[in-house]
């Protein structure tokens, strides 16, 4: 057991002390493995995204009409989160200092938190066309708070 040790410690000190690569047949691997599991992702997101939907819409017309709106908008907001995590990356790169401007103000998230509350409202008061109407408000405000924000 002695003489395995020893010859596995002047093994090991012959061994290049370097950073190992791996070969390039194995990067193109790696890099589709992680595309099948990026889109995999995204096909399950769609999944359950359209579940709540259908469900939303077979409970009543509505309440899917409000959850699209509320998905839109996240979709909305997720894509403009991205694009100033990527403008962040670019700007660190560059080693330029920039402060990233919040697309989503207090005024923007309580929108959405009343819009929430109005759909769950409305689910319970059968969509009565006060709340119908208080909801196409606050989504406009909310849109137009974002919206603003962007540019």
């Amino acid at each position: 057991k002695l003489f395995y040790s020893e010859v596995v410690k002047t093994n090991m000190k012959k061994m290049p002390s370097g950073e190992y690569s791996l070969k390039d047949e194995y990067k193109e691997i790696k890099n589709l493995t992680l595309k099948i599991d990026s889109l995999a992702l995204n096909i399950i997101k769609l999944i359950i995204v359209m579940i709540t939907l259908i469900l939303a819409f077979e409970i009543n017309t509505v309440l899917g009409i409000g959850l699209f709106l509320i998905e839109f908008l996240y979709i909305i907001y997720k894509r403009n989160l991205e694009q100033q995590i990527l403008d962040s990356i670019k700007h660190l790169k560059d080693n330029v200092e920039m402060t990233t401007l919040d697309v989503l103000t207090e005024r923007g998230k309580s929108g959405i938190n009343i819009l929430i509350t109005l759909l769950i409202l409305g689910l319970i008061t059968n969509f009565n066309w006060s709340i119908v109407i208080s909801f196409i408000v606050v989504f406009l405000f909310t849109i137009k708070d974002i919206y603003s924000n962007i540019k």
